[in-house]
């Protein structure tokens, strides 16, 4: 997988990825779920926790992460390939997830107040991202502390 950088008005990279979300790529994508690719963060997950899923895909691990904060949490899940959303929200909406919600964003510049979430998770993103540091800054400000 690769991502492209080019230099936004702001100065802030403006990442997308370019791999492509071919019928194998996203086969590949739905296999990882919260069970086998997020196991460690499982565990501190409960209900009424909000959670932020960049880099979101297919939805596949975003239903798992939903599920575990259910019924009174949420989870945002945000990609920067809007093709995908449809998919991730067809994927909630086949397992019955009702407390989660896709958005098309950059990590670089999330829409959404500080201090908004109680955990973040970035699966497979971080690696592929021209200014990773950056983009951690962002899950920062929105991450409680």
């Amino acid at each position: 997988a690769r991502l492209c950088s080019s230099s936004a008005a702001s100065g802030t990279p403006a990442d997308r990825y370019t791999h492509g979300h071919s019928s194998g790529v996203i086969n590949q994508h739905s296999a990882r779920t919260a069970e086998n690719s997020a196991r460690h963060l499982l565990p501190s997950l409960r209900d009424g926790l909000d959670v932020i899923d960049v880099g979101c895909g297919p939805g596949s691990i975003s239903v798992g992460l939903a599920r575990a904060v259910a019924p009174r949490g949420t989870l945002v899940a945000v990609d920067v390939a809007e093709d995908v959303l449809p998919m991730a929200r067809a994927a909630a909406r086949d397992a019955g997830v009702t407390n989660a919600t896709f958005e098309f964003a950059s990590v670089y510049d999330l829409p959404h107040p500080d201090d908004r979430f109680d955990v973040a998770h970035a699966h497979q993103v971080l690696q592929h991202l021209s200014d990773p540091v950056a983009a951690l800054r962002e899950l920062r400000r929105g991450v409680k502390p």
